[in-house]
């Protein structure tokens, strides 16, 4: 079986920050599975900085259905549904070199420091909950016409409490797009809640730990062993 998994900053080691949060290739779960499966299945693990649905469109058509796969992991969403302080692309004089260069970055690090009030009053994110529905359907479509049998699997999306402290209805926003994820895929549906436990996050309160790539790899393992 051909199985593609295709993911943001999630998927990927972090070799680069402390000894006791960091991760190297060997701890990630796609590693895991390619190295529990062997030969008995082709695994390969995409990874993309920042990906949201709306780009993963363009990538899930030439790097994953051109592939044909039998099975297609997704393991995205957190780039979509987050509350940010500007729209994805914007051109906000903040953002301008000289006027950063003028200001000392003071409006930027103001609404970085008033961060919760000003996404509770612009309740802004880059995906908006029915275009990631139909992203999520584009792209299975899309694998469907290249293989009429492929199967999917979808990992929620992670809360963050750290997160959730600085930015308003961020907690929120991830439950309302993890149910659309489970309205999509049903059983093959990941609640990735019980496995980032306490400890499931590293400091950044968004990425794996270790723990929490292990424990990924078990479920997947058997959503695997299942199909």
């Amino acid at each position: 079986m051909r199985i593609v998994i295709l993911t943001d900053s999630l998927g990927r080691p972090r070799p680069d920050i402390e000894n006791n949060e960091k991760t190297c290739y060997e701890d990630v779960y796609g590693y895991k599975l390619k190295t529990y499966f062997g030969s008995q299945h082709e695994i390969e693990l995409l990874y993309i900085e920042s990906l949201d649905t709306d780009d993963a469109i363009f990538w899930s058509q030439r790097m994953v259905a051109f592939r044909e796969p039998d099975l297609v992991i997704y393991h995205l969403g957190v780039n979509d549904c987050v509350p940010r302080l500007f729209k994805k692309g914007g051109k906000s004089i903040i953002f301008n070199p000289i006027f950063r260069k003028i200001t000392f970055d003071f409006f930027l690090r103001f609404m970085s420091f008033f961060r919760y009030f000003f996404t509770k009053l612009r309740r802004i994110s880059y995906v908006s909950e029915s275009d990631f529905l139909t992203n999520f359907k584009t792209m299975i479509n899309e694998n469907k016409k290249y293989n009429s049998n492929v199967k999917f699997i979808a990992v929620g999306i992670a809360k963050s409490q750290l997160h959730n402290k600085r930015s308003f209805s961020y907690n929120n926003n991830i439950d309302k797009y993890n149910k659309i994820l489970e309205a999509i895929f049903g059983d093959f549906y990941i609640d990735i809640e019980p496995i980032v436990d306490e400890f499931g996050l590293i400091f950044d309160g968004v990425h794996l730990s270790k723990n929490a790539h292990a424990k990924l790899f078990e479920v997947i393992k058997r959503k695997i062993e299942d199909y």
